[in-house]
């Protein structure tokens, strides 16, 4: 049996304001996110992770590297696992997506499944490879993992483990850095946590701020 720990990165200066980031618009973390990081460090002190997996881009890796070098494990890129890529989206904020794109924002909005981004994936082009590394990951019976990537790729996850629709990724929150957890054992997965944030103490945010 193995426990698989979702993380979603901390707080990037993209989310501070309120900007698509996707895979072009790669931001550090804001000053808030390397707080959040460090908080993430302690919820794993006395974790004893093999393996720490991580979305190649810059928040997802300095969030990974914190907690790979708290725990003395090295941080191992992983590009499907990478966010959905935005297309004309990225760089751009909520509000000139709302104004420029009104008809798709709602869609991606209510019926996410159905949403192909200007220039960019569908985004059951997303759900495809990341459920596909997820069931080639799982297959091989992992030790206990760390994995940080991104809000919509983790939505994708949890959907699959429980069995939902794609259309139903919205009916939770993640905070930056919330932890869902999950256990492997004999190839069935199921979920523990969801979206554990009780470490952040305070640094929680406003997730009406971000562009998700």
């Amino acid at each position: 049996m193995a426990k698989i720990y979702l993380v979603r990165h901390a707080e990037s200066l993209a989310n501070t304001q309120g900007m698509y980031q996707g895979i072009t618009y790669d931001t550090d973390l804001s000053v808030q996110g390397h707080i959040q990081a460090k908080a993430l460090v302690e919820r794993f002190r006395n974790i004893s992770l093999s393996r720490v997996v991580a979305s190649p881009l810059k928040r997802t890796m300095q969030t990974a590297l914190a907690v790979g070098v708290g725990n003395n494990v090295p941080v191992e890129p992983e590009q499907q696992i990478i966010e959905t890529n935005h297309g004309e989206w990225e760089g751009k904020s909520k509000e000139d997506i709302q104004k420029t794109w009104p008809w798709m924002y709602k869609k991606w909005q209510r019926f996410p499944s159905g949403t192909k981004f200007p220039q960019g994936e569908h985004f059951l082009e997303t759900q495809k490879r990341v459920i596909g590394w997820w069931q080639q990951f799982c297959q091989t019976v992992p030790d206990d993992t760390l994995i940080v990537s991104h809000d919509n790729i983790i939505r994708i996850i949890v959907a699959r483990v429980l069995n939902k629709k794609l259309n139903s990724i919205w009916k939770f929150h993640l905070q930056p850095t919330s932890v869902t957890e999950i256990v492997l054992d004999g190839g069935d997965a199921s979920i523990v946590r969801l979206g554990d944030s009780t470490h952040l103490e305070g640094l929680s945010v406003d997730l009406s701020m971000h562009a998700l």
